[in-house]
């Protein structure tokens, strides 16, 4: 196995002079696997013509298309786990669960895009959706048009190097493969990776012992042993609970080898206060997740209001396994996005996290918030932070001390409406994403 198993500092490599101003310059550094000349002359033609939204939008759509495919080569097994879908299976075409935002996000996390790239192509992402959307009320600009451009070739089609996702996807066959131990370079790797890299192996290992059987099973349990106590105070909570939800599901399914590999498991850990007393847990997480998809999807704002609505028909007693989940697919929709919000939905968030106690509210901040990529995602800009300080205000959630040091400056900078908030939440972010 390679040493470049995870490309830890993601180093934006400049493939292109950043003093282009001509589309037709730009589109000439694309790699013609990706962008034939054909194509290229079509951008052009449409960009000069003064159809700005019309070129952007090819050159958009051929970067995702890439993207796709280069995620795809790792299997769409693989994808599954990576988005904890259980309901894609080898079958299923990656376009249609692979949203654009959710393939940005897993080929920035693998390696295949940089975080300044990825931070870049989120938000040509957020303006297109808007554009395409129908609700513009203006046209798109030449400047913005070439910006979107400019960095489809550059982060996408150039062709970037996969080497490093693909190197992380033979790791997870040789773990379902065979017996590894922690003097191996590879698990020493991994356990020292950033938070995404140690909870997909956790969640890898979880699939298999709930999927396969014999010895893929066997090495999956065997392994999961092997490291559990080295993983378990560095994944979040509802990691924790991925497990205990395991071993429900295997004793549910009179699997009793995994019963008894889980149950060792978690014994090693004191593990079992995460074990689910019912399956009414799932039904939340399920609803949950839905709403974060949409909401990262096209068209949110108008998918939204039915989708939280479900998950508040659910009960406003939420289950503290699915607890976490819920709490993000509320905070997603009640903060919006750097654009806006959805004016029917977001009420309806806001009613829902108004009902969660304080006590709760402190759970968030001192044990949830700095391992929660997506509530730290959301803490973006001055509307988001005005937003969050006073749902914080009306819960009464106030005048709060002793969280953990940057979980601390981050409740305070809320508080104050102060954008220091912006930057303590993107170096968190980072310190899941990447090496310190």
């Amino acid at each position: 196995m390679k040493n470049d198993l995870i490309l830890w500092q993601n180093p934006e490599e400049k493939l292109m002079p950043s003093t282009l101003t001509k589309v037709e310059d730009i589109v000439g550094y694309a790699n013609n696997k990706n962008l034939s000349e054909k194509q290229q002359a079509q951008i052009v033609k449409a960009f000069n013509m003064g159809s700005f939204e019309m070129s952007a939008e090819y050159a958009w759509q051929k970067a995702i298309i890439k993207l796709r495919k280069s995620l795809e080569k790792l299997g769409v097994d693989f994808l599954a786990e990576l988005m904890e879908r259980s309901d894609i299976d080898e079958f299923t075409p990656v376009d249609e669960f692979l949203t654009d935002r959710k393939a940005i996000d897993l080929a920035e996390q693998l390696g295949l895009i940089g975080k300044t790239g990825a931070l870049k192509l989120r938000q040509h992402y957020v303006l297109m959706n808007h554009f395409l959307s129908g609700d513009a009320d203006e046209e798109l600009k030449g400047s913005d048009a070439l910006g979107i451009i400019y960095d489809s070739v550059q982060y996408i089609l150039c062709e970037q190097n996969e080497g490093e996702a693909l190197a992380f996807s033979e790791f997870r066959n040789r773990i379902l493969g065979e017996t590894v131990s922690l003097e191996d370079a590879d698990v020493k790797q991994v356990l020292a990776a950033p938070l995404f890299y140690i909870r997909t192996v956790c969640m890898i290992l979880l699939n298999a012992i709930k999927k396969e059987k014999g010895v893929k099973q066997e090495h999956a349990l065997t392994n999961l042993n092997t490291i559990i106590k080295d993983i378990w105070e560095k994944i979040a909570e509802k990691d924790k609970y991925s497990v205990g939800f395991a071993y429900s599901s295997v004793i549910a399914y009179g699997d009793n080898v995994a019963a008894k590999g889980l149950k060792q498991a978690l014994m090693k850990v004191y593990g079992f206060d995460y074990v689910p007393e019912t399956t009414r847990s799932t039904t939340f997480r399920d609803q949950a997740k839905k709403v974060i998809d949409i909401h990262y999807g096209f068209n949110n704002f108008y998918n939204e209001p039915g989708a939280v609505r479900s998950l508040e028909k659910l009960g406003s007693i939420i289950p503290a396994p699915a607890f976490q989940d819920c709490i993000d697919a509320y905070l997603c929709v009640y903060l919006g996005n750097w654009y806006n919000i959805s004016i029917e939905a977001a009420p309806i968030a806001e009613r829902e996290l108004l009902k969660v106690s304080v006590d709760r509210w402190h759970y968030v901040f001192s044990k949830l918030i700095h391992q929660d990529y997506l509530i730290l995602d959301h803490i973006e800009t001055q509307k988001q932070i005005n937003r969050f300080a006073l749902l914080l205000e009306k819960v009464g959630f106030t005048s709060v001390t002793g969280l953990p040091k940057y979980n601390q400056m981050l409740y305070e900078a809320i508080m104050s409406r102060n954008m220091k908030a912006s930057l303590i939440s993107a170096k968190l972010k980072d310190s899941l994403r990447y090496k310190e």
